[in-house]
């Protein structure tokens, strides 16, 4: 286990600070690949590594595939508003690194009505806001695929 100290000022002469997703993509570079940090930056807290991270210094990283899919599906399920989304998830099935299909369904409709391959790299937050209008949008039964009686191919979306 380690302790990043990562400052919310990526730069101490400017009042801008780092923004979450800014700090993400810090954590991530911080966990790829062999890091060296020198000793001055490096001490211990409650037995573990602390290592004081210069932000100026460190390569942000890129969110890959599963961060979109765990975006997307961490969104359907635990919205950020009390009210449960519409339409719901009924489960989900990865078919590539970048192509997830999506289970869903209507409350007043229990069964699966429909399906939607959505890319994990893509608009995320464009998808997730114009995906209840989007699904009603029928393709036609998929081939092959007995859980849902029609789908809907966002990946160009």
């Amino acid at each position: 286990m380690t302790v990043w100290e990562i400052p919310l000022r990526a730069d101490a002469r400017t009042e801008d600070l780092l923004g979450g997703d800014d700090v993400l993509a810090l954590v991530r570079a911080l966990h790829t690949g062999t890091q060296i940090f020198s000793s001055s930056r490096m001490s211990t807290v409650m037995g573990m590594p602390l290592v004081r991270v210069d932000p100026t210094r460190v390569r942000p990283a890129s969110p890959d595939g599963a961060e979109g899919m765990l975006t997307i599906l961490r969104t359907l399920v635990c919205p950020w508003t009390e009210e449960q989304p519409e339409p719901r998830l009924r489960g989900f099935l990865q078919r590539d690194p970048d192509r997830l299909r999506l289970y869903l369904d209507r409350g007043e409709d229990p069964d699966v009505a429909a399906a939607a391959d959505v890319r994990t790299s893509g608009a995320l937050t464009a998808l997730l806001a114009a995906l209840p209008s989007l699904i009603e949008e029928t393709e036609g039964p998929p081939e092959g695929d007995p859980h849902c009686s029609r789908l809907v191919d966002l990946t160009s979306w």
